[in-house]
Formats: C-alpha cells, sequence, structure tokens
C-alpha cells in the first residue's frame, strides 16, 4: 500500500497534476489563504492564482512604503480575490498599471514615481473581516490610501449578526458599541484544525499531490457547484441580490465607522467603492430591476455624515457595458451575467477607478 501510494504521488508530481488549497484556518478571521500556494484556479473562470508570503493573492512588496509612490491598501472579498482571472486582469492590477500611465493625474503629480496597489482581498471575507485584516495586515504595511471594496450582492447579509461556525462575529451591545464574538474558535471544525491530527493533515495538504486531490473531491462534494451558474435556456431573470436587514445595515454603518478611525489613526485615508451585482448589468436590460442602484443610494446616506468618500462603480459600468454591448459577469460555459466578473468587468472597473483617482486630488469628496 505505501509503494503504491509513493507511486501514485510520484506519477502526479511527474504528470504536473496540482489541487493547491488555497486557503487555511486562521484562529483570528476564520480562514485566510495559505501562504506560498500557487496553481490554476478553474471553479469558474480560469487564473493561475499564486499567493505571497503575507498570504494574499498579489506579488511580495517592500515592508516600507517607496519615497514618492502613493501606496494603497485594498480591503475586499472574492471580487478583489479574483481567482477567476490572471493577476495581471484584476482591477486592482490594471488601476496601477493605468494610474501610473495616465498624464495628466492628480495622484502622479503629488507623487511622481506614481502608484502601488496592495491586495488584501480574500473571497467570502464580510466587512467585519476586512476590518480585521486591516488591523492585522494592512496597516503594517503603512499606506497613505485604503480602498474599501465593496459588493452589496451579498455583503449586507455577510454582516448580519448571526452565529457562524467558521469566522468571528460582530454584534452591536445595547449601547451600540462593536463587540467581537469569537466562538467560532470552539466549533467542532475549528477545533479539530487546532488539534495534532489536524494540524497534521494541514501540512499533508500542503504537500502532497495525492492529499491535494483528494481534498479536492471532498470539497467538490461538500459544496456542488452552484446551479444557477450553468446555462440556462428557459431566459430566466437575475437572481436577487441577497437580503439586507435592518441588523444588517446597522452593522455594515458600526464596521466601516470602526474601519474609517483605525485608517485615520495610521495617517492613511479611506474611500469606500461598491462593485456591481449581476441584476444591475444583467444583459437583457429588460429583465433589471426597477430601482437597480437602491443600496448604492443607502450606502452613501450612511457614508456621507461620516465624512467618507464614496464611489459606486454600478451606475458607470451599467453605462459602458449598455454601450459596448458587453457582459461583465459570468464565463464561458456558465450562464452569461452572473458570477463574479469577468475579464470585462475587472477592466472597465479599472478604467472608471482610474478617471476618478486622476480626476480629484485625494480628501476632495
Amino acid at each position: 500500500m505505501v509503494i503504491l501510494l509513493l507511486l501514485a504521488e510520484g506519477g502526479l508530481r511527474l504528470a504536473g497534476i496540482a489541487r493547491p488549497a488555497f486557503y487555511r484556518y486562521d484562529p483570528v478571521r476564520g480562514f485566510s489563504h495559505r501562504p506560498g500556494a500557487r496553481g490554476w484556479w478553474t471553479e469558474e473562470g480560469t487564473g493561475w492564482v499564486s499567493i505571497n508570503r503575507a498570504g494574499f493573492r498579489d506579488g511580495d512588496h517592500s515592508a516600507q512604503p517607496i519615497t514618492g509612490v502613493l501606496r494603497v491598501a485594498v480591503l475586499g472579498d472574492s471580487f478583489s480575490e479574483a481567482f477567476q482571472v490572471n493577476q495581471n486582469q484584476t482591477w486592482w492590477q490594471q488601476l496601477q498599471n493605468q494610474v501610473n500611465g495616465t498624464r495628466p493625474c492628480t495622484i502622479t503629480a503629488a507623487y511622481p514615481k506614481g502608484i502601488e496597489l496592495l491586495n488584501f482581498g480574500v473571497g467570502a471575507y464580510g466587512t467585519g473581516q476586512e476590518l480585521l485584516t486591516w488591523l492585522t495586515n494592512g496597516r503594517q504595511s503603512r499606506p497613505q490610501l485604503v480602498l474599501l471594496a465593496m459588493f452589496l450582492g451579498n455583503d449586507l447579509d455577510d454582516n448580519t449578526p448571526r452565529s457562524r461556525d467558521d469566522r468571528p462575529v460582530f454584534r452591536l451591545d445595547p449601547s451600540g458599541k462593536l463587540q467581537l464574538d469569537n466562538s467560532f474558535r470552539q466549533s467542532p471544525a475549528s477545533r479539530f484544525r487546532q488539534s495534532w491530527p489536524g494540524r497534521s493533515l494541514n501540512w499533508l495538504v500542503e504537500h502532497s499531490r495525492l492529499v491535494q486531490l483528494l481534498n479536492a473531491a471532498k470539497n467538490r462534494a461538500a459544496n456542488p457547484a452552484v446551479p444557477q451558474l450553468r446555462p440556462n435556456k428557459r431566459n430566466e431573470g437575475p437572481p436577487r441580490a441577497a437580503p439586507a436587514s435592518p441588523s444588517g445595515w446597522a452593522l455594515t454603518a458600526a464596521l466601516i465607522k470602526r474601519l474609517n478611525q483605525e485608517v485615520q489613526a495610521s495617517g492613511a485615508q479611506l474611500i469606500v467603492i461598491s462593485l456591481t451585482s449581476p441584476e444591475q448589468v444583467w444583459p437583457n436590460r429588460r429583465q433589471r430591476p426597477a430601482k437597480p442602484f437602491a443600496r448604492e443610494q443607502q450606502l452613501e446616506a450612511l457614508l456621507q455624515p461620516l465624512g467618507i468618500s464614496y464611489f459606486p462603480l454600478a451606475p458607470t459600468l451599467q453605462q459602458q457595458a449598455d454601450i459596448q454591448g458587453l457582459s461583465l459577469h459570468g464565463f464561458p460555459g456558465q450562464q452569461p451575467g452572473l458570477g463574479h466578473w469577468n475579464a470585462n468587468g475587472h477592466r472597465l472597473a479599472a478604467v472608471a477607478l482610474s478617471r476618478r483617482l486622476c480626476a480629484k486630488p485625494l480628501g476632495e469628496r
């Protein structure tokens, strides 16, 4: 049996077959990226993924900012993680390239060596985990600007306070103060991952191609592909966004307020951007909701009293998608218009953001 397992392991390595596990247990954020993990992502779209030493989908960066360069930290979820495309196609990498190649630009006028973006986006994160990412990783990189990239299609639901066994949960106490609930650490799954057998299995997942394949098969069986992503010949409209409860909005407001305080305490500025949801840029315009930007308007009303700059991408990207006849969400072999941004979505987002950043001086709303 041992000989057969060794032969299977050697055969997989010779054939170049790997199914790297990009995520791992994290005692602070629930889960995070596995530093040094590399390989192809094929669950939706196709992208070569490389996780840096800090544990994020990005290249390695110097510990200290470079003189004359504006360092920007990106906090976000799977749209910023962007496993579905290659790194050079992600909105944040293209944004860096476009700002550095744009003249005139208010940023390059103040920072002659351009802009450097550091990506801290992790799939399935809500605003609470993004706040923890800033506290544990982001602020150590000493950026001057922080972009909070929100996906209003599910962030509000992610922020709704309820017990979770895979992540920490923020709640509001009776006085309205944020309270952090780390009870996920006591869940059976978390306790196993912290045990000796769990750590041993984690080591095998990192080093054995055979165990990687078995782990991938286990995950696929536990989380089958979302049926909505499959091609649909019945011409059904877009799915509705995840619900947004009053408690979800209240906690979102408190989390952004706290993040803004922490960012300012580090000497940086926070800008909130919101991405597009599939229903807002649905290929069939007649099937879009009557008020596609209602959540953007509510978020703007929430941010204005806090003095936080806000740029909603959805109106601009909807207009550009319609003019150019493009689908911004979805990939070949899947239902057009659903899922994450494809290359079109990332490209249009980078163009819109670069124009916004280059047009207005930092600090101007």
